[in-house]
Order: structure tokens, then sequence, then C-alpha cells
């Protein structure tokens, strides 16, 4: 790496394969260091950004779109501003939404204005090890194309496959010389921070016009908002009956167990309530939903949703 450029460092990955969850591992490591973080979220409120500021006050929102599409402008100005910062910072991370392309925030790094005060050290892309080859069409594309654009691919949630569907997952992401395998998108320090790696060379193009194609386009999100508690146990059994054409959901909500403010996090199957910190603690629970484009079920989302509402005396 040259020292004179600011390092940047590029996390992607499908909807749900653990992005987060490895970025706030990253922060924590990396504390000491001049380190800022640009999270790019997909939907009304960027609630990764909100998760992530509990670990570091570095966070840099860019909100409501795709960063390698309706949103790349604002990623040029906020990467330009980062630059001018003193003291200079070490390394930039920026955290792709799950409908985003990488290539397209790689290329960006290319623009003249940029180049000669940073350099792209690696994309890391996270593969959900139980989703990845589930994803069909023009959504398992999006998925191949981001593996495609990876320095590393981290192969998460391992723990939840057996080794015959690991062993195909394997087969199918072909032969890279950098994978690794995770629980929890756990990621040695030695694969990011040396700066000492030997990476194949990359051939840095500017694009000449941003892309008329938006990958939000083949998503649909909608926000739920709600003063009230809502039960835990009967949000868990309601969570778990998603419809398959809900890919993601996430965001603050206050369980009426404790009446306290929880990070959920659902994926598939899965559900992950996290205890927010005392700042991030509110009296409404907002939720942001990411499912298939079409997608026309949210009234009934929101009647399920009012049914786990407990209703105070």
């Amino acid at each position: 790496m040259d020292a004179q450029r600011i390092a940047v460092t590029v996390v992607s990955g499908f909807l749900g394969a653990g992005k987060t969850t490895l970025l706030n591992r990253m922060v924590r490591r990396a504390q000491g260091s001049r380190l800022a973080v640009i999270v790019n979220d997909f939907g009304e409120l960027n609630i990764d950004a909100a998760i992530v500021s509990e670990v570091t006050d570095a966070v840099y929102s860019l909100q409501n779109g795709c960063i390698c599409c309706t949103v790349q402008e604002d990623l040029l100005a906020q990467l330009g501003s980062l630059a001018q910062l003193e003291p200079r910072l070490e390394r930039i991370v920026i955290e792709c939404s799950g409908v985003s392309d990488p290539q397209r925030i790689v290329q960006t790094l290319a623009y003249p204005q940029l180049r000669s005060q940073m350099q792209l050290d690696m994309v890391i892309t996270v593969v959900d090890a139980t989703r990845h080859l589930q994803l069909e069409g023009e959504y398992a594309r999006l998925a191949r194309a981001q593996v495609a654009a990876a320095d590393l691919l981290l192969l998460n949630k391992t723990d939840l496959v057996d080794e015959q569907q690991l062993q195909a997952l394997r087969e199918a992401l072909g032969q890279r010389t950098r994978v690794h395998e995770s629980v929890q998108s756990q990621l040695p320090d030695a694969l990011w921070l040396d700066t000492e790696l030997e990476l194949e060379p990359r051939t840095l193009k500017p694009l000449t016009r941003v892309s008329d194609d938006d990958h939000g386009e083949m998503f649909s999100s909608w926000l739920w908002q709600s003063d009230a508690a809502l039960d835990v146990e009967g949000l868990r059994g309601w969570l778990q009956a998603l419809p398959s054409d809900v890919f993601r959901v996430k965001g603050l909500v206050v369980l009426a167990q404790g009446n306290k403010a929880h990070w959920l996090q659902h994926v598939g199957t899965r559900s992950q309530f996290l205890p927010a910190t005392d700042e991030a603690q509110a009296r409404v629970t907002r939720l942001v939903f990411i499912a298939r484009r079409g997608f026309d079920g949210w009234d009934a989302l929101g009647q399920g949703l009012d049914a786990c509402k407990v209703v105070r005396p």
C-alpha cells in the first residue's frame, strides 16, 4: 500500500449475509487507528449505520438507495470530504447495501479526484452459506457479481449447513485463491489489516457515465413503525411464518418483556435480538422490510405485526 494514500476496504454481500456483523468486528479491532466507515442501506432508514454508530462515532450514512446507482454521486462527495480530514485518515471501510454491485464502487475510486488520495485495499464479499445457492434469476446474478468482484470471500454461517452443502457451495464458488470460512463473520486481523498481503493487482478504470441500471428496482422496501411494545414470542412466531419473498427484516424493536429496545436482524427463518445501548433506547419500533420486486403483501404483514402488540392496562 502507498503510505501517502488512504486505504479503502469495500465490504459487499447479498442481503442478510452478515456484513454489519463483520463491520462491527472490523471497527472494534481497528480501534486506535484513524478509521471512518461509510454505510449504505437500502430502505427508508439506515439501520446498519445506527447499529455501527453504537461502536464508533466515525459513521457516515448513504441512505435510501443503491450505493452503486442512485447514490453514487453522494459517495463521491463523501469520499472527497473524508480525504480532507485532519489528522489524515488511515483507512475507510465502505459497507455496500445488499442490493449493490461492488465493482461499481471499485471503479468510482478510479475517478481523478480520488485516485491520488485513496487506494483500494481489498473487496471483501460475505457469502451466506445457507442461502447463496437458493437464489434464482436476477438475484442469483447479483450475488454472483458480488462474488466476482471480491479479493476475499468470507463464507459465513458455515455452522448452519452440513459438510455436503458446504462442499456444493465451495464448488459453485469455483477456484479462488482467498476464501475464509467463518461463523458470525469472524475474520482474522491478518486477512484485512496486513498491508503486505499479496493481492492480484487491479486495473481501475473510471466509469464514463453512471449506469442507468438501478439494482434497487429489483427490490421493494417498506417501513413499519409503532409506539406500542411487541410481545417477543408472538413476534418470533410471526417472523418464522414470513413469506419467502421477504429477504430481510431489520430495525429497532421495543419488546414488552422488560420494555427495552433491541436490534432485530431477521434472515430466512432465523431471528436475532440484540440489546440496544441506552442511547438507542426508544419508545418507537421501526422495522425495515426488503422483498422481491412487486411484492404486494405489505398490508398483511402490517396486520400480523399489529397482532403482536401488547395493550397496556
